[in-house]
């Protein structure tokens, strides 16, 4: 994930598609939710997956907050998204484990 500057603790994207979690969370598998997105100051197309939760409504779909903070090091083995199954992620695709933070004026 690159940032607008040195400086920055986040990076700002669009979201582009988003994939609420379909399933109930078990403590044996992993689920996430999956927000296909666009980082505005590079053009990319970034894959956020995120904590396992309760579909909630995205309050808007531009200018969403990526924090440096919130990104997940530790990278899972096996990952359960509900998405539509002719739906492809490419295989040398951006990716990250984190939240989405919307921030409001």
């Amino acid at each position: 994930m690159e940032t607008t500057n040195a400086k920055d603790s986040c990076a700002i994207v669009d979201i582009l598609y988003y994939f609420p979690n379909m399933e109930k969370c078990e403590s044996n598998k992993k689920f996430a939710n999956l927000y296909v997105c666009k980082q505005e100051s590079t053009g990319d197309t970034l894959y956020v997956f995120a904590d396992c939760g309760r579909e909630k409504t995205l309050p808007f779909f531009k200018g969403v907050y990526l924090a440096k903070d919130s990104i997940k090091n530790k990278v899972v083995k096996e990952l359960v998204v509900s998405i539509p199954e002719n739906y492809i992620i490419p295989k040398k695709a951006k990716y990250v484990f984190s939240d989405l933070l919307w921030v409001e004026d």
